[in-house]
């Protein structure tokens, strides 16, 4: 213990930020993250003021040969930014966000959300493409993907990220983009946090044009011709539109997002209104703010406890949606579990495979199962089901792989590597090998480097 209390004073005197050792107060507070599942002691934890806190934390854990774990919004249902007697380095902190409209360029701190981020661009009129749930960290969602209300018109969050700002394991820094550290660029892109610490986003902005949507519900009754009816409407969908389905509390919520002018927005889900009886419609005129924020007070929440997997499947055939319907229904009644189906279209849908680490690029859509409780004692029969959910949606997927942003704590490495494919992740091995070559940056979903 004392040699413990000696180290943590030494990191202490190397850092502006605060040191938080287990007797601190705030120390349960900063360790908890968005899964309650995940409930694991860091030695310490380094709010860290600026990059040069992280380089300082960072060389402080390679010397003291300490585990490291990187905290930014904490919304990681694999509860990776906490890691069990290490160093986790928390980023919260640095959450600065600075807009030019000019240029329509975005830089955003590697702990900020997205909370942080819309308002300052909406301000602008402007807007980039984030996930559907605004108090989603920038950076975790950012480096796995970006599935989000604007995928169709300006692909996945990753798609916009022109450069970003790493803190390496041998303690340099270097900004990545297309024209100076490309392979690490590449890799940032889809591969995780597996690289180095990002410490700053460095985004290509868009014009926010007027937004129509809302949710519209339909009663269990018609949960299957619901989904169908979505899946319909995305097959024309043009890309100013997107919807994703949510087989939740009973019902199935369609959520809509038309950036564009409302009639056109109106027409395009027109089938939506017409042909089912509709139990709930809150469809209207309102702003990209309001659907950013329209999931943030249901469930998923910070809290409760979390158990996630998805495939990717190219259609969804009758047969398929009845089997999703039948497993939703047969979910664990003492909790909020739920099924979202999310499209891949547009503009995220024309990338070549290879253009970033994030290969999935033909037109598909991601069907999760989403066990959520509060109950501990009933965690084998919720992560049972999630289990359950996903082997039926596994005979149809694109991969044996999932979307990695939404992957278990327990996720082995062959989907990992079924997530990326064998070529990507080779590649991404490779540069692993050149970047991190002792898998300083391990918790993730782990690429390991390559052998030499």
């Amino acid at each position: 213990m004392a040699a413990e209390l000696l180290w943590i004073e030494g990191l202490r005197g190397a850092l502006r930020g605060p040191v938080l050792a287990p007797d601190d107060w705030g120390y349960d507070r900063a360790r908890a993250t968005f899964n309650a599942m995940i409930d694991r002691r860091p030695a310490a934890i380094a709010w860290c003021a600026g990059i040069d806190d992280v380089v300082a934390a960072v060389d402080f854990a390679g010397r003291a040969g300490l585990p490291l774990a990187i905290r930014g919004g904490g919304h990681s249902v694999a509860g990776h930014a906490v890691c069990e007697g290490g160093l986790m380095i928390d980023l919260r902190l640095m959450h600065q966000v600075r807009v030019d409209p000019e240029s329509r360029r975005l830089w955003v701190g590697g702990g900020a959300t997205w909370r942080d981020v819309d308002t300052p661009c909406a301000v602008h009129r402007l807007a980039i493409p984030g996930g559907t749930v605004d108090t989603t960290g920038v950076a975790g969602l950012t480096l796995g993907g970006g599935i989000g209300y604007l995928i169709g018109l300006h692909g996945l969050t990753l798609d916009n990220l022109a450069s970003a700002e790493v803190a390496l394991a041998d303690g340099s820094v270097v900004t990545a983009s297309e024209s100076a550290h490309g392979d690490l660029f590449w890799a940032l892109r889809g591969g995780g946090g597996n690289f180095g610490v990002v410490t700053e986003f460095e985004f290509v902005l868009h014009p926010l044009p007027a937004v129509w949507g809302g949710w519209i519900s339909f009663a269990q009754p018609h949960l299957g011709d619901a989904v169908r009816l979505f899946r319909d409407v995305m097959e024309s969908a043009p890309d100013e539109l997107t919807l994703m389905v949510s087989l939740a509390d009973g019902e199935a919520d369609v959520l809509v997002c038309f950036a564009g002018a409302a009639a056109a927005g109106e027409e395009s889900v027109g089938p939506l209104r017409e042909q089912l009886p509709v139990l709930r419609d809150q469809l209207g005129l309102t702003s990209y703010l309001q659907i950013q924020a329209m999931l943030s007070e249901v469930p998923p929440v910070f809290g409760s406890r979390n158990y996630w997997k998805s495939h990717f499947v190219r259609a969804l055939p009758d047969d398929l949606i009845d089997e999703i319907v039948e497993h939703y229904l047969a979910h664990p009644q003492d909790g909020e579990d739920e099924i979202l189906i999310e499209p891949m279209h547009g503009a995220a849908s024309r990338l070549p495979a290879d253009a970033t680490a994030f290969s999935r690029r033909d037109p598909c859509f991601n069907v999760s199962g989403l066990a959520i409780w509060e109950d501990a004692t009933q965690d084998g029969e919720h992560i049972d089901w999630a289990r359950r959910t996903a082997a039926v949606v596994a005979s149809h997927s694109a991969s044996a792989g999932g979307y990695l942003n939404y992957g278990a704590p327990d996720e082995p490495i062959e989907r990992v590597r079924a997530a990326y494919g064998d070529s990507t992740f080779e590649r991404l091995r490779h540069i692993k090998q050149r970047y991190d070559p002792n898998n300083m940056f391990r918790f993730n979903h782990n690429i390991p480097p390559a052998e030499v």
